[in-house]
């Protein structure tokens, strides 16, 4: 279905001569008063390069990311800050990029911070900034932005946690925390939590810790314990889980709870020692 465009109606010309010497208030820019010549103070040069200064100045914020025909089937990239998997970037640009005439390439940012200009957008939209869809025919080419995906992608701050807890095994009871896209499949980036032991569901600390000890084994554990075998940080591995071990010989429950930032705080099931 093709895309539907509004008819957007203009107010009437008495509305917009009463805008004459005020300023916008939403976005700081002026409207040139009726009159204003070279003799003016400030003159109609200064006033309207100063409008279009600051007009300009709004709009590079939405030049970011963009993708532009350089001519001879190139195309440039203007630089731009981003966040993905939980890290702020920053893509410092590109010029002459080729792309093969007589097809259509999607212009896209890794992971790694790396330009790719390919076939086809990752399956994975959590993996990616979009760029555009660039479409060559007969030397001409036709650039569709599509940067507005990137503010409705998933990434964690949609994201969610799932949890699974592990049978006991000699004294050690396994607990992951997985981050999740909305649908619960999983997200393969890093993410960090801290995770804390309670006695009840979404409870205080832990009374007691486990006399065993609390150690991560899968991610990897961010600076020392904030309270001994109770409340520690981790970052998670690739895959975008970390796993607690809990060690304790006795018969105690404990329920195992991590805070991840901008997601959610999920609770495990209670972990009960026999």
């Amino acid at each position: 279905m093709a895309d539907i465009f509004p008819t957007e109606a203009y107010p009437s010309d008495a509305a917009i001569a009463q805008l004459d010497a005020t300023t916008d208030q939403r976005t700081g820019l002026p409207y040139i008063a009726k009159g204003t010549g070279p003799a003016s103070v400030p003159s109609y040069e200064i006033q309207y390069n100063r409008r279009l200064q600051r007009q300009n100045q709004r709009l590079a914020v939405m030049t970011e990311g963009l993708v532009v025909d350089e001519g001879g089937l190139k195309v440039g990239v203007y630089p731009c800050n981003y966040t993905l998997g939980g890290q702020h970037k920053r893509f410092a640009g590109a010029t002459a990029q080729t792309v093969p005439d007589n097809d259509t390439r999607f212009v896209y940012i890794d992971s790694e911070n790396t330009l790719q200009i390919a076939a086809s957008y990752p399956v994975d939209v959590s993996t990616f900034l979009p760029l555009a869809t660039v479409v060559a025919l007969n030397g001409a080419l036709t650039i569709q932005p599509d940067v507005g995906y990137a503010r409705t992608s998933a990434s964690a701050l949609d994201a969610q946690i799932g949890v699974t807890v592990a049978a006991e095994a000699a004294d050690l009871i396994a607990v992951t925390f997985e981050l999740q896209d909305p649908a619960g499949n999983p997200l393969a980036q890093r993410w960090v939590g801290e995770v804390w032991l309670s006695d009840s569901d979404f409870g205080d600390l832990a009374a007691v810790a486990p006399n065993g000890g609390v150690s991560v084994t899968t991610g990897e554990q961010l600076g020392a314990d904030l309270v001994t075998d109770k409340h520690i940080k981790a970052i998670s591995d690739g895959n975008g889980a970390i796993t607690i071990d809990v060690v304790d010989s006795a018969t105690p429950t404990f329920f195992v709870m991590v805070a991840g930032f901008g997601i959610s705080v999920p609770v495990s099931a209670s972990i009960t020692f026999s």
